[in-house]
């Protein structure tokens, strides 16, 4: 079992090549369990490589095919303990490559052999599930959570020993008020310093804040531009709620704030490129950007899948085309270009962004694909 992924992971699998021996990638998305019995993963797994084998095939890939089904087949014995919604694997035994994911996040049920990992699909589901750092206050305390791929990966808690009205009397009420919001603002910078580490230790996509409203006002106006940046939204919450608790009270927010970005992106995509600035709309446009090295973001609808063709060596081509225009070679095999077009992005070091809701829609009325060039 590999570790969760990572935009590292990503770029590594987009780069291995096997041309002759072939990549299986499969992605399988599981309900949940019934009554407690066991998920059957290797008739999944079969009934998604039978269908596989169904598809146009050359000898030599059948043969690497089912070389790759006995390997999977001796994994998922009676041993293997699956767990979360999804499962993802990218094997190639002759280069060594084998990489195993289970995932608490959904996936479309994909099964591809071919000389290079399809990875489209994870890049969506990194894209969509980035990395959130959640603090949670009380008076005493701050919890720190980092959750990333639909789970919560790791916390902290750190004590600041904020505990409001002591028990010493006597004091008038001014200066009862002096010493509570002194301690507050000492119990507020602590949480911040602590965030500020797990921040860089961990690289917050966003950030979500919970607790009362007078500490996260403390907070919120506390905070330093870098990180207050990143702060999504604020949410109630006790900072003894449990993770699946946390988790359900900021999905929403997550959500929102990714819709919320994919907006900003495609807009500035739209306004850019018919206003003749630094950005391509349309298959047409986007496919030779990126083949020349020239794009800094593509942006795909989600699941968006488009059928193309291509010369031999992989090189995609828009329109009726016949001679592919990198090198000459003669353009004709339909081919997924969404999986080649991010395959592209990821060879020239691009970012790839995933749109869906509003975002998309206005998206797909231009063909679904759009770039912010670097030149």
């Amino acid at each position: 079992m590999s570790e969760l992924p990572s935009e590292r992971t990503l770029r590594r699998l987009a780069s291995f090549r096997a041309v002759r021996a072939g990549v299986l990638s499969l992605y399988l998305s599981f309900g949940p369990a019934v009554h407690g019995k066991r998920r059957n993963i290797r008739a999944a797994v079969d009934a998604a490589l039978d269908r596989l084998s169904e598809s146009p095939l050359t000898e030599r890939q059948r043969t690497g095919l089912e070389r790759e089904r006995t390997n999977v087949h001796r994994i998922f014995g009676r041993r293997f303990k699956p767990s979360g919604r999804s499962m993802v694997l990218f094997a190639c035994e002759p280069r060594g490559l084998w990489e195993l994911f289970q995932l608490q996040v959904p996936s479309l049920s994909i099964a591809r052999f071919a000389e290079r990992p399809a990875v489209s699909q994870l890049a969506s589901i990194l894209d969509e599930q980035e990395r959130y750092g959640v603090l949670i206050l009380d008076k005493e305390r701050a919890r720190i959570l980092s959750v990333y791929l639909g789970e919560v990966e790791d916390e902290v808690t750190r004590k600041s020993g904020y505990s409001g009205r002591t028990a010493a009397g006597g004091w008038s009420q001014a200066r009862y008020e002096r010493r509570r919001e002194g301690q507050l603002h000492t119990h507020i910078m602590k949480a911040i310093d602590a965030l500020a580490s797990e921040q860089q230790r961990r690289g917050f996509d966003r950030i979500l804040i919970g607790g009362p409203d007078e500490a996260l006002a403390a907070l919120l106006g506390a905070l330093p531009r870098g990180l207050r940046a990143r702060v999504s939204g604020t949410f109630s919450c006790e900072l003894s709620a449990s993770g699946q608790t946390v988790l359900r009270r900021t999905r929403k927010l997550m959500e929102a704030a990714e819709r919320n970005g994919e907006d900003v992106v495609v807009g500035h995509v739209l306004n850019a490129a018919k206003s003749g600035g630094l950005a391509t709309i349309g298959w047409e446009e986007t496919l030779p950007a990126l083949l020349e090295g020239r794009v800094h973001k593509l942006v795909l609808v989600d699941r968006l899948r488009h059928r193309g063709r291509s010369c031999p060596r992989g090189h995609v081509a828009a329109g009726r085309a016949r001679v592919c225009s990198r090198c000459q070679e003669h353009v004709g095999a339909n081919h997924d270009l969404t999986e080649a077009a991010v395959g592209a992005a990821l060879d020239t070091q691009a970012s790839v962004e995933m749109v869906r809701g509003s975002a998309a829609q206005r998206l797909r009325t231009e063909g679904g694909i759009g770039a912010i060039l670097r030149y």
